[in-house]
């Protein structure tokens, strides 16, 4: 049986803490190692997790590092064959952990494991929050978000990727796409670096498995649901990151065969924030121009490794393209949730 390493990042977490690490403790399968990566919680969650669980390698920081740097180190410091990095506001059915594995050794390609997140607020339901990542017209989307389950989701496939909230990666994938000795992207900060390392990995030849088996809850959004401010902040963020991610691992023909449609997406973006006066988000593209120096470095890297043919990856990023614009731009439903 192989060691999965649970790595939780925590800030200001303690009131999720419990359920998740109780979740964690009631798995059928028995091998696993916790690391909590503290980014300077002020609510009490140090003294809990030293107090309740002794036996969790614990590393505090002094300073909230974000996300990227925080499970960097947690993935450093961890021993297991597969990776599991678990939000904090994430609850685990039992078997959730043994579906994983089971499903990720099924092939040696498959390095990434998505399971059946659903949406939980006072309590748990059945309107889901992730079967996997997509991303039509270059837009990240978690798939199924906010749709109530009624078995559309229920086959065990191939998709783009697997949700930052609680994916299983397989260690030697993680080592094999790693740059600068990162493996979640630290220019990133926080948000979408989950959807870049996935792009990475289905460059390299990795491949994601959805698995509707194993199955986990998920309070989206626990530490800014109520701030308005920190909202906004993480949208702008995220698409800032998502254009990041196209620069560093979009392939260039590819984007000039899909130009016209990919301008149609990004005006459509645009315009629909505009008209409601949310004039902040012609804002991204100057921040995106602060981080180009260090991404393009990467590009290099990255294009210069790629394994798979444009057409392969032309299928997560363009499959029905026309019709994906005409959705978005009907619904205004441009940024991830």
């Amino acid at each position: 049986m192989k060691l999965v390493s649970i790595n939780i990042v925590n800030w200001n977490g303690l009131h999720f803490l419990s359920d998740c690490i109780e979740s964690i403790k009631m798995q059928t399968y028995k091998n696993i190692e916790i690391n909590i990566i503290d980014n300077n919680s002020s609510d009490g969650s140090i003294d809990f997790i030293k107090n309740n669980f002794p036996e969790i390698k614990l590393i505090v920081n002094t300073q909230n590092k974000g996300f990227s740097k925080a499970h960097n180190q947690a993935i450093r410091i961890s021993s297991g064959d597969y990776i599991i990095p678990l939000n904090f506001d994430i609850t685990l059915t039992p078997t959730f952990v043994e579906e994983m594995v089971r499903a990720a050794e099924t092939s040696f390609d498959t390095g990434i494991v998505s399971g059946k997140l659903y949406l939980k607020k006072d309590e748990k339901t059945n309107i889901l929050d992730s079967t996997g990542v997509i991303i039509p017209g270059m837009f990240p989307a978690d798939r199924g978000q906010n749709e109530t389950d009624s078995g559309q989701f229920d086959k065990t496939e191939y998709v783009f990727g697997a949700s930052g909230a609680a994916p299983l990666f397989r260690r030697e994938m993680l080592e094999d796409i790693k740059l600068n000795d990162e493996y979640f992207d630290e220019d990133f900060v926080i948000y979408v670096e989950d959807v870049d390392l996935c792009w990475r990995a289905q460059l390299y030849g990795w491949k994601a498995l959805y698995i509707p088996s194993a199955i986990a809850y998920h309070c989206r959004g626990a530490t800014r649901e109520s701030d308005h401010e920190m909202n906004k902040d993480y949208l702008l963020i995220g698409h800032r990151n998502r254009y990041l991610a196209i620069i560093k691992n979009s392939i260039l023909s590819s984007l000039l065969k899909n130009i016209i449609w990919i301008l149609i997406y990004e005006l459509g973006f645009y315009s629909s924030y505009v008209k409601r006066g949310d004039f902040y988000i012609l804002k991204v593209p100057f921040m995106v121009l602060k981080k180009i120096s260090n991404i393009l470095v990467k590009r290099a890297i990255i294009q210069k490794r790629k394994k798979v043919s444009n057409a392969y990856m032309e299928t997560f990023l363009f499959k029905n393209i026309r019709q994906d614009i005409k959705n978005k731009i009907t619904s205004r439903v441009f940024q991830r949730g």
